[in-house]
């Protein structure tokens, strides 16, 4: 299969606002509800995703490393499947699970994957203090069956700098993982490196 390329909007862009519902609590949540937050991550994940499983546990501890220098995170699950695991209660269930300790909402529309350009999931979107596109990217360079755990360094990386008001490093590799589904997907999860 060759590589699929996504758009993203540039480095510098502007946060696109959003308000969706967080399952564990029935709450509409957006990025305006914390302006004092000192860095915002927009991180497009699901439950099923092995990618994302990949991931899940160093994200929840990234999270929790950075929440007191000012980073809030923002979980958007824009899987439109009908899948079970996907559904408002799996995922509030999956964030009790996973002890994350940022809202993980529901984009049941896909509007917001589409305002984001998402192609693919996980997918990272982080925001510094201006509500400015700091770094989007890939978590680290380990990937779901590579035998590595992942541990985030590149987006630990960035996040640090960004919550310092120093630029994200210039050289950000693009996220790299399963392609988002869309209805009337038939196969789920299918593999696609994606360059910026």
């Amino acid at each position: 299969m060759s590589p699929v390329k996504d758009s993203p909007f540039g480095l510098g862009a502007p946060l696109r606002p959003f308000r969706l519902p967080e399952p564990l609590t029935g709450r509409l949540v957006g990025p305006e509800d914390f302006p004092q937050a000192q860095g915002l991550l927009v991180a497009f994940i699901c439950n099923a995703c092995p990618d994302v499983q990949h991931v899940a546990g160093a994200l929840a501890a990234l999270a929790q490393d950075l929440d007191p220098l000012g980073l809030q995170v923002l979980a958007v699950n824009s899987d439109v499947s009908d899948a079970a695991e996907e559904a408002p209660s799996a995922v509030a269930a999956e964030a009790l699970r996973r002890g994350y300790v940022f809202p993980y909402l529901i984009d049941q529309t896909q509007a917001v994957a589409r305002a984001y350009q998402v192609a693919c999931t996980p997918d990272f979107y982080l925001f510094d203090r201006h509500r400015r596109l700091a770094y989007h990217g890939r978590f680290d360079e380990t990937r779901f069956g590579g035998g590595r755990p992942a541990h985030g360094k590149d987006l630990r990386q960035a996040a640090l700098q960004t919550l310092k008001g120093r630029p994200a490093p210039q050289r950000q590799v693009a996220a790299a993982g399963s392609r988002l589904q869309t209805p009337g997907d038939a196969a789920r999860f299918t593999y696609a490196a994606f360059d910026h």
